[in-house]
């Protein structure tokens, strides 16, 4: 595929950003207070108010036109997955936390045999209890009479 234009979005070059207008009204000050059943600090409500109506489609004339754009390139576009950074790759070096992940130990294969408790499933299904888990360790009593070695008391 060949792209003349990487720049999808330079047709709407003529719109000037603005800033967010704060400035506080008795309206905005009655639409805080109505929308909230308890009242969180005004400062927090002013400022979801303010930036809920700047970043609106309907408001914003550089956000409208760049989301047009963006729908009619949209068959264009390569969908990939997102590859978020392992956290263990993040190491302690010369004072400072560097994400370095060639140096990652959880990078190299792990040949170990480690041991399962059974019973577990495979493939097949169920696997069965080995014999020897369910063999009691240490002594094992004798099958018999049992000898009892009290001697009762004569009063």
């Amino acid at each position: 595929m060949a792209k003349e234009n990487k720049n999808l979005y330079a047709i709407c070059d003529h719109i000037q950003r603005t800033k967010p207008d704060i400035q506080v009204t008795e309206e905005i000050a009655k639409e805080i207070g109505s929308n909230f059943r308890t009242l969180p600090a005004f400062e927090k409500g002013l400022f979801d108010y303010v930036y809920r109506r700047h970043y609106s489609i309907e408001r914003n004339e550089l956000l409208k036109c760049r989301w047009l754009q963006y729908k009619k390139h949209i068959e264009d576009r390569v969908f990939a997955p997102f590859q978020f950074p392992c956290i263990r790759d993040l190491h302690f070096q010369n004072g400072a936390i560097r994400f370095l992940p060639s140096e990652s130990i959880y990078r190299y294969p792990e040949h170990k045999m480690k041991l399962k408790p059974g019973p577990g499933v495979d493939f097949r299904g169920q696997m069965p209890i080995p014999q020897e888990l369910l063999m009691k360790r240490g002594t094992t009593k004798k099958d018999g009479v049992v000898k009892k070695d009290r001697k009762k008391k004569n009063k």
